[in-house]
């Protein structure tokens, strides 16, 4: 519980930090500094649209160049060495060209026109040279194209959902649950099972947990587009990034992850072990049907969604933020569905949160595996465990020593300018399972010792030593994560780096150890309100649309970004108002996605499995009393 108030503590702290002014309103420019260029200029894209028939609205990245005789750019050259400001050098320009040209065209001269005119204001305003790059021009053609086979294809896809679900409601209503096709779509017999209470030997409170770490990740993420939007006020972004406080939230929101990586770790080992322990002979199509009822549960939406962002994103987006929220389904869309996107071709994702979709399968094999080893030979389970402990602490620690990347992410403007694809810690350090597997191993290793507990005894010494143990891991938790706000202070080599790669491992270590910790301290702890909290049935009903909330929110948050009139200003009550609509879309658009695709798809599909295993095993059986015959 400390550990989620400390996070949820953390997430308030990033927001109030500079959006309610508080901090932001320190003398962080000086007098000279706030005649600089403003980064981000933008005409009203919707005003030019309707006031021009044939509106041209284009938008233009300006570079500076300067001498060092230019006081202004010694300025811009002071700020733009600290990597947690904007590149003050860069500046954007969205203009609506009716309003500066006769006669306006979009053609090949229009990138001519623009050159021309930009150079000459910021040379007549600031005396500094610059040259302009056109990024995007929108006219009235490009929206009033017809509509391509793929989005008449995902329309009709969505029409027939609707349709399934509401003649499986309305017969349910009138007739009856019977027949599968009814119980699968019906919205009634769903939400029923939306508020059912999770099976007997589940530990209840994890799905409360699932819940409320959900509610943290789509909360952060609602937030993180902010910096990239065209914002009035840039220099209160800067503050926050630049606040002493900083790096520690930061390490907060780099490490939020392996919350799910080890809840995920102790509730596959549960499951698994609670099987060994009925059925100690080993079967690999256990493991077979888990891995094909996962699929059928996580495919359906997930293609729902890739086939989304593929057709019909690209119309929710259009406007002058177009380019900045590039989305790869279109072409990377194979990546998602082999759960292979955290690895190949990363710097242009398909969705680019369902990464951890990736991951989290990936781990998920080699946890079978593991288990199959633990199955098959259950006096290696020390052996195993300590193998475990060695590779999470090992395995991070040696892609930091050879990748020679940072110990942890650290705050980059340009980095995070472009939505981090261009940082090479994110992508050999943060995205790839290999490196996550402290979280997801510490997790089965709870798991290993929750299910060794002798429950008929009392439990009195196990859960102080636990409490104990808690203890000493907050503690260092707390110790590490506090060291990042004086890494921006501590000059290392980071080229084989011993030091960056103990530190880095113990770091990521720290967090799915103490998350591990806490979950047994709370399985052990008995009847209390926090538990309670947890297990009510409120908390399991959105602990089972997680995954669709998850995987429903980036379409939501860059869908209502894009949409957003600019510039706009970064402030408590903006901030405030976009997460609150996200929140609320997100909720809406995961609850329709789970009635009409995931439980329906999720309770045919395992049908289908279910029908093929007991098909198998009459096939098996057949043989078997014809080889006795014989």
């Amino acid at each position: 519980m400390d550990l989620l108030l400390v996070r949820a503590g953390l997430v308030v702290l990033s927001v109030a930090l500079c959006g309610g002014g508080a901090l932001c309103d320190q003398q962080y420019y000086s007098e000279e500094s706030l005649r600089l260029p403003r980064i981000y200029e933008y005409d009203d894209f919707r005003t030019c649209r309707a006031r021009y028939t044939d509106f041209v609205y284009c938008v233009s990245v300006v570079k500076l160049h300067g001498d060092g005789t230019n006081e202004l750019w010694k300025n811009i050259t002071h700020l733009r060495s600290n990597r947690r400001n904007f590149p003050h050098d860069r500046l954007e320009r969205g203009l609506c060209l009716n309003d500066y040209h006769d006669a306006v065209k979009y053609n090949r001269q229009t990138s001519v026109f623009l050159d021309k005119y930009l150079t000459h204001k910021i040379f007549h305003q600031y005396g500094l040279e610059s040259r302009t790059a056109l990024e995007a021009c929108w006219t009235r053609e490009n929206f009033a194209r017809s509509r391509t086979p793929g989005e008449v294809l995902f329309a009709c896809i969505v029409v027939a959902l609707f349709a399934c679900t509401m003649i499986a409601t309305r017969f349910d209503l009138n007739v009856g649950s019977t027949g599968a096709f009814v119980q699968a779509f019906s919205v009634r017999q769903n939400l029923r099972r939306l508020w059912e209470a999770p099976r007997p030997n589940a530990l209840p409170f994890l799905d409360g947990l699932r819940a409320l770490g959900t509610l943290t990740i789509l909360i952060v993420h609602s937030q993180l587009p902010m910096i990239r939007m065209p914002v009035r006020n840039t220099e209160h972004l800067e503050a926050q990034a630049n606040h002493a406080l900083f790096p520690l939230i930061n390490s907060g929101n780099t490490h939020m992850i392996q919350f799910f990586f080890t809840l995920g770790g102790i509730v596959f080992a549960l499951s698994c072990l609670a099987h060994f322990e009925r059925s100690p002979t080993f079967k690999l199509m256990y493991f077979a049907e888990k891995l094909l009822r996962r699929l059928v549960r996580l495919l359906p939406p997930y293609a729902l969604i890739i086939f989304y962002q593929a057709t019909w994103y690209k119309r929710v987006k259009q406007g002058p933020l177009e380019y900045k929220f590039n989305d790869y389904c279109t072409e990377h869309w194979w990546t998602n569905l082999l759960f292979i996107n955290n690895y190949v071709l990363p710097t242009k994702p398909c969705l680019q949160f369902g990464w951890y979709l990736g991951a989290d399968l990936q781990l998920f094999l080699i946890g079978s595996l593991l288990l199959t080893v633990l199955w098959m030979n259950p006096a290696a389970r020390k052996t195993l465990v300590r193998a475990m402990v060695a590779a999470a602490l090992l395995i991070p620690g040696y892609v930091i020593y050879a990748a020679s990347t940072e110990a942890t992410m650290s705050f980059d403007m340009r980095h995070a300018l472009a939505e981090l694809r261009t940082y090479d810690h994110f992508l050999k350090y943060y995205l790839p399972s290999h490196t996550n597997i402290s979280g997801y191993f510490f997790g089965m290793i709870a798991a290993m010792y929750y299910r060794s507990i002798d429950f008929t005894h009392p439990l009195e010494h196990i859960r102080a030593m636990l409490h104990k143990r808690l203890n000493l891991s907050l503690i260092a938790l707390f110790g590490l994560n506090a060291f990042t706000t004086l890494l921006p202070f501590v000059h290392i080599d980071k080229h084989n780096s011993t030091f960056n790669a103990t530190y880095g491992s113990l770091l990521k270590c720290s967090w799915g150890c103490s998350y591990s910790l806490l979950f047994l301290v709370l399985a052990l702890q008995g009847k209390s309100l926090f538990v309670n909290l947890l297990s009510h049935p409120a908390m399991q009903f959105f602990a089972k649309i997680s995954y669709c909330v998850y995987i429903v929110q980036y379409s939501v948050i860059y869908g209502l970004y894009t949409n957003f009139p600019v510039p706009i200003t970064y402030g408590a009550f903006n901030l405030l108002i976009l997460t609150s609509a996200i929140f609320l879309l997100t909720l809406v658009s995961a609850l329709l996605l789970y009635l009409a695709v995931e439980a329906p798809f999720s309770q045919l599909g395992n049908r289908c499995v279910t029908f093929l295993l007991q098909t198998r095993t009459t096939a098996q059986e057949r043989e078997s009393k014809q080889e006795k015959q014989w």
